[in-house]
């Protein structure tokens, strides 16, 4: 918790400089994709949910409007996308449940982390536009566990879950502008972690699927 103060206070001491501060809150379902010594993808384990919060500043990029002779001041043309990137920080419960041999188990791992996007947003209409971005993140499990024969084992010495990792993936999102200084937006965002030098012996590919909702703040 103190951790994610720290990260709140740092962005919100930046949002002068920012184009807009956007928060989000939703749900992740994920999938462990996880192939043992012998290559093999083991299919015990199946998806789970867990909460996911990000809180981010985005900026403009380009224009592309201004190809079109537009000013800053000007509304943007209706299909004529602006380009956006995003930096900020990433909370996420990444779970998984499954049953091997009758007995039940599961995973619970908290995972803290950056991310970076960009992508064109789109307006449809004067209130609605749709926002597409590319997404890289870099995140570390810092608490998790997993509970099998009705006992908890910490995941801290398992190089499998304690490594950090890199994501990729991508985000649509229905944005509604409210007014020119709030905006609110569904989103849905697919994330899946690179392959490692080890792949495909012995490795683990978390991929989480999230939906969320968000705000966006133009100071």
């Amino acid at each position: 918790m103190r951790i994610l103060l720290l990260l709140l206070a740092c962005l919100v001491l930046n949002q002068a400089n920012a184009q807009e501060l956007v928060f989000e809150v939703g749900g992740n379902s994920t999938e462990y994709q996880y192939q043992n010594l012998n290559g093999a993808i083991v299919d015990y384990l199946k998806p789970a949910t867990g909460l996911h919060v990000q809180l981010k500043r985005e900026n403009v990029l380009w224009k592309v409007s201004k190809l079109f002779g537009a000013f800053d001041k000007d509304d943007n043309p209706l299909y004529v996308p602006t380009i956006k990137y995003a930096f900020g920080f990433t909370y996420n419960q990444y779970n998984s449940v499954g049953n091997t041999q009758g007995i039940a188990l599961s995973y619970q791992a908290d995972h803290l982390g950056i991310i970076g996007e960009i992508g064109p947003e789109i307006p449809i209409n004067q209130a609605i536009s749709l926002d597409i971005k590319g997404i890289v993140s870099v995140a570390k499990m810092w608490n998790g566990n997993q509970y099998i024969a009705n006992q908890y084992m910490p995941l801290d010495d398992q190089p499998q879950f304690s490594k950090i990792r890199i994501y990729g993936g991508y985000s649509i999102s229905l944005v509604h502008h409210l007014s020119k200084f709030v905006s609110g937006f569904v989103k849905y965002q697919y994330l899946s972690s690179v392959k490692e030098p080890d792949y495909p012996v012995n490795h683990l590919r978390i991929i989480p699927t999230t939906f969320s909702l968000g705000v966006k703040i133009n100071p």
